[in-house]
């Protein structure tokens, strides 16, 4: 789940963790977690609806340097909280991708 702090920034702690939230940098919090803090800072925090969603083509530069293009089949948040698009490659190969390091085409 994909957050940001509305008015003044705080540092939301649980046992195990704690991320500080900032007006304007939103961060991605495990969905469980992003529930909770939803309910205990109602007003503090907003949900951020991600742009990328099935179907959307993306590029990203993979690690070897070369650029790659594909269609987005499926989102998924793992429990660190990062953004994965499994997606299609025109060739019909799939891969995956960290959102962190890919954008809209």
């Amino acid at each position: 789940m994909i957050l940001e702090c509305v008015g003044p920034g705080f540092t939301y702690r649980w046992p195990g963790g704690e991320v500080h939230l900032e007006p304007g940098k939103p961060i991605t919090l495990p969905e469980e977690r992003g529930k909770r803090l939803l309910l205990k800072a109602p007003g503090r925090v907003r949900v951020i609806h991600p742009t990328v969603q099935p179907g959307t083509t993306i590029a990203w530069r993979r690690a070897d340097g070369t650029s790659q293009v594909g269609q987005v089949d499926l989102l998924h948040v793992d429990e660190t909280g990062t953004r994965w698009a499994f997606v299609t490659l025109p060739d019909g190969t799939w891969a995956a991708v960290n959102l962190k390091f890919s954008h809209q085409v």
